[in-house]
This record gives C-alpha cells, structure tokens and sequence, in this order.
C-alpha cells in the first residue's frame, strides 16, 4: 500500500527577494543560509510556502479554516474541523486550550537557491514630490526617503512529502471527540487540488513591484511505499554558458536508491530553461515518463485519482 507522496521542484526567480528577514537600516534584508565556505544561499521558508498553497487551495475553492478561528489576544483556536477544512486536513493545527493537535500530513521544505547570493539590491525611492502639501519643506526638498531591497537571481529547490494515508482520517486525539474521517473521493480531491495548488504558486513579500512565479520549471513526482522526502538533498544544477545546466546524477542515484520503493514515477520539465533539456528527458526516461511540467501535474492528479 502507498505510504507518501514526494514531489521535488525547482522555481525560477529573475529579480526579487520572495521572503524577507529583519530590515537592517533602510535596508530589506533577503533570507539567507551561511555556507561552509562562508557563501550564502537566499531561501524561502517552510512557513511561506506553506502560505502560498493555502491561498492557492483558497482561490481554487476550499474555504480556508482561519476566519473561523477564535481569537484571543495572541492566542488563536482553530476551528479543529478538519473534516469540514481540506487547510486543517491538509496542514494541520494545534488547540492549545483543548489539546486538540493534527500534524500535518503534507510537509513542506524551504525553497533555498541553488546558487550563491551576490549582494544585488533595488534601489527605491519613497518620494515626497506629490505630497507637499502634507509634509514639511525641508522634507520635500530632499525629494523623499531612499531604501534599498536585497534581491537574487536564482533556481529554488523545494519539496513536498505528503503521508497520503493520514489525509482523511482524523483520530480521537485530534478531534477531541470520536474518530472520523471523510469519503475516498474527497480525500483524492484534497490531494489533487494541492497539486494544483504547486502548478499555481506564487507569493511572498514586495509582490506588487518584485512579483516572482514560483511554479515549478522542474517537477519530480513519486508515488512510495515508505514516507521519505526523497528528491530534497536530489535536485542540483549548474550555471554554464548562460544556461542552467540540471546535475542528474544525484537525482539518478537517488533514483536507483529508492527504486524498490517507487511505486509511481513522473517528471516534467518546462522547455526552455535548462541548457541540457534533451539530456534530462533521455535519462529521466528510464524512470518515468518524461512531459511538460503541466501535463506531468496531469499525470500525477491521475495517479492520486486511483489511490483508495
């Protein structure tokens, strides 16, 4: 019996800083993760990510559970429905006042770029020159505020693990009250949204001037008898020519290593972005049907289709 579900991706970012850390001066500090040479890789974490597919589960149709929470000071209770919410199903919840606590079947990695952070920032400016009627002269002479925002260029590797045979079924210990769990076809329909949800991603800060597209370029989907994020140490490319260049040989190791537990392999690959496209669908063949990444998220939806 299936276990899990692994999904590797990469996404393509040109010019913008997705998740931010702590603002330093009139500086927006990007993410980052030191090296041991020292270099730092910019990311995009868990936490985001998972923001970003609860939204997207949102506008494809599911009710998020988080207008119905209670609040109190900085407390939040959830609704502790997950039955009735595919978010508090999917990414689970903690009620801290009645012990009611899911962990979530769908684990999420940090984005973190595959190539090192080189120091670019936007330079902005936050003029006053429409607004001096309400500000001070001085003020309005020196044309307004500069700030500066850190920004990258750069590939995100990211994973997804989703233990398929815990969405659904809701114990005692997370209801509160007896077990339940809801019908097969909704279980399958909760499951393909969130993929759906992958292929749609997007998000993050400073959307309205560094909007990024977060969606895969790459997509690596297997269907395990064992739960193992398998394709999140996997996925590596390299800069050459101008082009990326995907690295398969971890991914084929990984491959080869798991291979008594894949159960399901499908990989799709948007054309355009890597310098060895031809490369990756001769190799990748071996392990599973080759398509665009569209039609790969397709094809996984499918495989979903026939679970339960």
């Amino acid at each position: 019996m299936s276990k899990a579900i692994c999904i590797g991706y990469l996404a393509k970012v040109s010019a913008s800083n997705v998740n931010a850390s702590h603002t330093e001066g009139n500086v927006i500090v990007a993410k980052k993760v030191t090296m041991p040479d020292g270099s730092a890789l910019p990311y995009v974490s868990g936490q985001a990510i998972r923001r970003m597919l609860r939204d997207r589960l949102n506008e494809l149709g599911y009710p998020l559970s988080e207008p119905h929470a209670d609040i109190s000071g900085q407390e939040v209770t959830p609704p502790a429905r997950p039955w009735e919410f595919a978010d508090e199903d999917l990414f689970g919840y903690m009620d801290a006042t009645g012990g009611k606590r899911r962990t979530s079947p769908v684990r999420v990695s940090a984005a973190v770029g595959l190539f090192p952070f080189q120091g670019d920032r936007d330079l902005g400016t936050r003029s006053f020159e429409h607004f001096q009627q309400n500000v001070e002269p001085q003020a309005a002479q020196r044309g307004g505020n500069m700030f500066e925002t850190e920004i990258y260029a750069n590939l995100f590797r990211g994973t997804v693990l989703v233990e398929i045979d815990r969405v659904g079924v809701f114990p005692k210990r997370e209801t509160g009250e007896q077990e339940r769990d809801i019908p097969a076809e909704e279980r399958r329909k909760r499951v393909q949204t969130l993929l759906e949800a992958l292929n749609l991603l997007w998000g993050g800060g400073r959307t309205a001037r560094l909007l990024s597209d977060l969606s895969p370029r790459l997509f690596a989907y297997c269907r395990l008898k064992v739960k193992h994020p398998v394709f999140l140490e996997a996925l590596d490319a390299l800069y050459e020519d101008g082009q990326y260049v995907l690295n398969l040989e971890p991914l084929c190791s990984t491959l080869d290593k798991f291979a008594p537990y894949r159960e399901y392999t499908v990989f799709g690959v948007e054309p355009g972005i890597f310098g060895n496209e031809q490369e990756i669908r001769e190799r990748l063949s071996a392990y599973g049907e080759v398509l665009t990444v569209y039609k790969a998220i397709e094809q996984a939806k499918g495989d979903v289709g026939t679970l339960w």
